[in-house]
């Protein structure tokens, strides 16, 4: 079985709940910000819809609403979640983001979005302008030593020797 890490628990529960937020998962590179929203949506009954900008080809605005689209069509009166990673490296994102969750927002739409991404270009790029009042950041931070150990059997000097 994976290890789950503690901030899983809070995303299954946002998940879960009324469509309210969208769910902003940001945090270092490299610390599993991909790998616990997917394991959190495998682990949901939500339709999944994920989509990285982290891909060689330009994206755009235009593949954000693509994007948004095909959960749209996922969803119909299912509950959905639409996951987009690396949302930052799009110019503009947060503007399109906001003009599609405020559509869903008045015509009752299902669909959940999850974004990741890194927290100072997120919030440098959009989330403290347009996005404000819809969105909750939840920080994912490096693994600490109590993660490693319970998670890799980490000795504090195992720990410390790979830099924590």
């Amino acid at each position: 079985m994976a290890y789950s890490r503690l901030l899983s628990k809070t995303l299954a529960r946002r998940l879960g709940e009324p469509r309210r937020f969208i769910q902003v998962v940001a945090g270092p590179r490299q610390v599993g910000k991909t790998t616990l929203v997917r394991q959190v949506a495998e682990g949901s009954r939500l339709v999944t819809h994920y989509a990285s900008a982290d891909e060689p080809t330009l994206r755009g605005r235009d593949w954000i609403a693509q994007q948004w689209d095909a959960a749209r069509l996922a969803t119909g009166k299912r509950r959905a979640v639409l996951i987009l990673d690396e949302i930052q490296k799009i110019t503009g994102w947060s503007e399109t983001v906001k003009r599609l969750w405020d559509e869903d927002t008045r015509g009752k739409r299902p669909l959940k979005v999850v974004l990741l991404g890194s927290a100072p270009l997120l919030i440098a790029r959009g989330l403290t302008e347009s996005l404000a009042g819809r969105f909750e950041v939840l920080h994912l931070p490096h693994w600490s030593y109590a993660e490693m150990k319970t998670a890799f059997g980490y000795s504090l000097d195992h720990y410390l020797y790979y830099g924590g």
